[in-house]
C-alpha cells in the first residue's frame, strides 16, 4: 500500500480530506446565506415535485406529497439538519405553519440529502417537534428544478403556483411573517 511522508496509508488521508470537505461545505452553506438574500420571480411557474414524506403528528411515514395537488398558496423550504441556519429557522417554520394553517397556506420542507441522512432528517424534525409536510429529496431533482444555490431558501408559491418570491439565505420570525402576508394580499413588491 502506498505510504505517505508521515506514514499514514493513502486511504485514511482520503477520509481525512473527505472530511475536511464536508466541513468546508457546512462553511459554504453557511455563508452562502448571507449572500443576497432575494429575489422576486413573479411570471416563473413552480415546478411540481412529489416528495415522500417523514413522519410527524400530522404526516405518516411514507406519505406522498404532490405539489400539484396544492389549493392555495404554499411556502417550500429547502434545508438539511446540519446546516446551523437551517436549525435556527425550522422553530419560527413551525411557528408560522401554526399560525396561517387556517389561511390555507402549505408548508414544506425539502431535505438536501449529502451531508445528512433522511434518517437524520426523520431525526431532527422528530427532536424540534415539526408538524408540517417534511421529507427527503432523495434525487437532488427538487433542489435542481428550483435552482437552489445555498441553504437554507425558500420559494413563496401563489395559488396559482407562481413563485412569487426566492429567499437564500436564514428567515427570522418577523421576516417570514412579512413574506407570507405580501403571500397572503398578493403584494410581492422587491
Amino acid at each position: 500500500m502506498l505510504n505517505l511522508t508521515d506514514g499514514r496509508p493513502a486511504w485514511r488521508l482520503g477520509r481525512h480530506w473527505a472530511g475536511w470537505l464536508a466541513l468546508a461545505a457546512v462553511v459554504f452553506a453557511a455563508a452562502a446565506c448571507d449572500s443576497a438574500p432575494e429575489t422576486a420571480l413573479p411570471e416563473d411557474l413552480a415546478p411540481d415535485f412529489e416528495l415522500t414524506l417523514f413522519e410527524n403528528e400530522n404526516h405518516r411515514k411514507g406519505e406522498l406529497f404532490a405539489l400539484s395537488e396544492v389549493e392555495g398558496p404554499a411556502v417550500v423550504n429547502f434545508w438539511f439538519p446540519s446546516c446551523p441556519p437551517c436549525v435556527a429557522e425550522m422553530p419560527d417554520f413551525e411557528e408560522a405553519f401554526q399560525a396561517h394553517k387556517s389561511d390555507g397556506i402549505q408548508f414544506v420542507g425539502v431535505q438536501l440529502l449529502g451531508l445528512d441522512t433522511a434518517a437524520d432528517g426523520q431525526a431532527f424534525i422528530d427532536d424540534i417537534g415539526v408538524t408540517y409536510a417534511v421529507g427527503p429529496d432523495e434525487t437532488g431533482d427538487i433542489v435542481t428544478s428550483y435552482e437552489i444555490t445555498g441553504f437554507p431558501s425558500t420559494v413563496f408559491i401563489d395559488g396559482d403556483r407562481r413563485i412569487t418570491r426566492k429567499w437564500n439565505g436564514f428567515l427570522d420570525a418577523e421576516k417570514i411573517e412579512e413574506l407570507i402576508q405580501e403571500l397572503l394580499t398578493g403584494d410581492s413588491a422587491s
